[in-house]
Formats: structure tokens, sequence, C-alpha cells
């Protein structure tokens, strides 16, 4: 293999790992703002029922 080809290999590999890493970052992003919206539907949902410790308080029987 010549050195200009192995040079556009080199080159595409760095592309294609920019572009993985990128579509990663946005994935990890996604699924922060979706937890955060979890975390605050949670927090409103049951404030008062839920005590300080919130520990064996709350038993959901209907399944």
């Amino acid at each position: 293999m010549d050195i200009g080809a192995m040079s556009m290999e080199m080159s595409f590999a760095r592309v294609q790992q920019s572009a993985g890493i990128s579509v990663a970052k946005k994935a990890m992003d996604s699924q922060e703002v979706a937890a955060e919206g979890l975390l605050k539907m949670v927090e409103t949902a049951i404030p008062s029922q839920v005590p300080a410790n919130g520990i064996g308080h709350i038993v959901d029987i209907k399944a």
C-alpha cells in the first residue's frame, strides 16, 4: 500500500471516529434531558407522601 492511500484511509478512519463520538454525545445529551424530566415528574407527583428518609413507607400493591 502506498503512502497516499494509507493517508486517505487514516483520514477516513479519523472522520468516522469523530462522527461516532458526535452521535454518542448527542445520545448522551438527549438521555440526560429525559432523565431530568423524569426526576422532575417524580418530585412533583408525590412530594408530600414520601417521608424524609423515604424507606419502606410506600408499597405499591396494584400490579
